[in-house]
Parts: C-alpha cells; structure tokens; sequence
C-alpha cells in the first residue's frame, strides 16, 4: 500500500532497511541529509529487537511540505529550512512538541573545481565576464539563504539576471561541477559531497538567516511513538559522527529534552 501511494505521488523512494518490517516509517528529508541519514542507517546491524525499517524519500524542503499537504504518508519529515515546518506545524500537521532542532551547515560559493577562476568573492558575482549563477529556486531553503546574503551586499538587482534557479541545492552543486554555470550556491556539506567543485567564498553568518535543519512527527503517522524515537536517535552521539564527517554542525548531546 505504501509503495502505491508513493508512486502515485511520483516519488523514487530509497530503502535503507535496518530491520525487516512490513510497515517502514516513511522520513522524509532535504536532499542535503542524504549521505549521511543513509550512512547511519546503514550502520545499523539488523535486530529482531529494532525498530522499524527506515524508507527514505529525498527531495528539496520546499517539495516535500507541499506533498505532505497534499497527503504523502510520511511519518518524520527531517527540513533544512525553518519556514517549511512552521507552515506545516501552522497547518496542524506536526505532532505537538516532536519538533528538534538537529544540526547546523553554511552557505558557500563554488566555481567548478577545472575552471581558471581561482578565486571569487562574492562581490565578484557582478563582474560582466561571469555570466551564470545556479541558485535554488525559491521553494529551496538553501535558494532563500543566498537571496539573503546577495540583499544584505546590495547585489540583487545587478546578479538577478545572472541566477539559474534549480529544484534543489544537489542539482546546484551538480550544475556548478559538470561546467554548466559559472558558480552556484550551495551548502557546505554539498560542496564535500560532490566531486570537481572549489570553494570560493564563505557567506557571513550575519548574512542569512541561520541554516538550521530541524525534525518533525507528523501528526498523521502510523507509528508515532517509533517516529519520535527515530528523530530522538539522530541526536546521539552514535549518529552524530557520521554528519560531523560529512561537513554538519552538530550540537551537543541534545537542543532539546
């Protein structure tokens, strides 16, 4: 049943198995968790004493809270995006107090690792010669930060016609590295991710608003009380390690009770 409501939703779900189920809790999640949510619950030995099995879906923050509104069967949606869960928690569709703030990454600047542009600041995105500059588009958090930073250095208006919008901030760092565009904006841990991309410049935290990925239950879960005690293993150390190595900021034992 699942795997028809997905496909009816047109999603291609990962499933990372950490334990046999026949009801996997569905996590949604910003695509820039993928390598290290997949690396944690691949770590997981199998146990007849696990939880439920984890099927990942990936896809911008912006487009998995209008397929929750729409109806996707999702059980924790992970953002990497504040205003994504406050519309969904101001919508009625997250559990009252299941919502944890979990890690923290920053905005940079990348030019592809083989171009002969060693170095660009940000005020450099205006000079006539750089003609392209992947963003993601506005339902893309990461989208939002750089539209920030460009306002904050007066740059909206010159680099507007410049900017290439993309469905998610991977497809920005894939756009940058395959040699489409001149520069992108993308996450830190997106430019350690992704082969053939230089970082160039690091945005200001003062900038933007502050990149905080954060967690949810949602209300309509099958298995709350799994769902919530998935979202609280992401905050132990075990799992914090694996997105330290991938480039995330992660607290200490826990931001929240």
């Amino acid at each position: 049943m699942i795997a028809a409501m997905l496909g009816g939703l047109g999603w291609l779900a990962a499933a990372c198995s950490v334990a046999p189920s026949p009801r996997p809790l569905l996590v949604a999640a910003a695509v820039s968790l993928a390598d290290p949510l997949q690396e944690v619950a691949g770590a997981e030995p199998p146990s007849p004493r696990a939880g439920p099995s984890v099927q990942f879906h990936f896809a911008s923050s912006g487009a998995l809270q209008q397929q929750i509104l729409q109806g996707a069967p999702v059980d924790v949606f992970l953002s990497a995006g504040k205003r994504q869960l406050d519309a969904l928690e101001s919508a009625g569709r997250l559990l009252p107090g299941s919502r944890r703030e979990l890690f923290s990454n920053e905005l940079v600047l990348v030019v592809p690792s083989r171009s002969s542009r060693r170095t660009l600041s940000f005020e450099g995105l205006a000079q006539p010669e750089l003609r392209s500059i992947a963003i993601g588009d506005p339902s893309v958090p990461a989208g939002d930060y750089a539209r920030q930073v460009l306002a904050s250095m007066g740059l909206s208006a010159v680099v507007a016609p410049k900017l290439v919008p993309l469905g998610s901030v991977r497809a920005v760092a894939q756009a940058v590295a395959e040699g489409h565009v001149d520069a992108g904006f993308v996450y830190r841990t997106d430019a350690q991710a992704v082969e053939g991309l230089r970082i160039t410049a690091v945005a200001l935290a003062g900038s933007h608003d502050p990149i905080r990925y954060a967690g949810a239950v949602l209300k309509t879960s099958r298995d709350p009380a799994a769902a919530e005690a998935y979202l609280r293993s992401l905050a132990e150390s075990a799992a914090r390690e694996p997105f330290r190595r991938h480039g995330f900021r992660v607290p200490g034992p826990s931001s929240q009770p």
